[in-house]
C-alpha cells in the first residue's frame, strides 16, 4: 500500500507538473519526505489471473482427473490434484525467495503471483506449461486455438469463475 502520492509519467506536461509539486513542497527536518524515482513495475493484469485460474491450472487439474494420477497419502486415502493444490505446489516449485529460521526449524517464503509484473506472470505461466510436460507428460494448449477459443473468449469476458492468486 502506498501511502502519500504517487505518479506515473508518460509525457512532458506530466513531468512539468510533478516539478512543480516537488518546488511546493516544504522540507521539515522532523518530517522527512521520500521521493523515489523508477521505472514503473506493473503486476500482472486480471485478464493474465483469469488465464492462469480458469485456464492452466483448470486444464492441468482435468488431465489428471481423466488419466487417473492422484496424490497417494499415508494414510491410504487418495486425493484429486485440485486447481488450489497446484498453486501451492508451483508457488513452491517456482516462486520461493528464501527462508526463515526459528527454533532450529526452516519455514521457506514464497512470493505470490498477485505480485509478480507482467513479465514475471508470463515467465511463471511458461515454467507451469513446461514442468507439467516434463513430469506429467500434459500439454496445457493455446486456447486461443479451435475449439478452445470460445473458451478463452469467456475467460477473457470475465464470464468464468476463478479464484485470485
Amino acid at each position: 500500500m502506498i501511502e502519500g502520492e504517487f505518479w506515473i509519467l508518460r509525457t512532458q506536461a506530466q513531468k512539468t507538473n510533478a516539478l512543480a509539486r516537488l518546488q511546493a513542497l516544504q522540507p521539515d527536518a522532523d518530517k522527512p519526505i521520500a521521493v523515489k524515482v523508477g521505472p514503473l513495475k506493473e503486476n500482472r493484469t486480471s485478464l493474465q489471473n483469469k488465464f492462469l485460474w480458469g485456464w492452466v491450472y483448470k486444464e492441468i487439474s482435468r488431465q489428471l482427473d481423466e488419466a487417473g494420477i492422484v496424490i497417494p497419502c499415508d494414510d491410504g486415502t487418495e486425493h484429486p490434484y485440485t486447481k488450489e493444490l497446484l498453486h501451492e505446489i508451483f508457488k513452491q516449485k517456482f516462486l520461493a525467495i528464501g527462508s526463515i529460521e526459528a527454533k532450529g526449524k526452516s519455514i521457506t517464503v514464497y512470493r505470490s503471483t498477485t505480485k509478480l509484473t507482467k513479465k514475471e506472470f508470463s515467465e511463471y505461466l511458461e515454467d507451469v506449461r513446461r514442468f507439467v510436460f516434463d513430469f506429467w507428460r500434459i500439454t496445457v494448449l493455446d486456447p486461443h486455438q479451435g475449439q478452445y477459443k470460445t473458451i478463452w473468449g469467456e475467460l477473457s469476458r470475465g464470464r468464468k469463475d476463478h479464484k485470485r492468486g
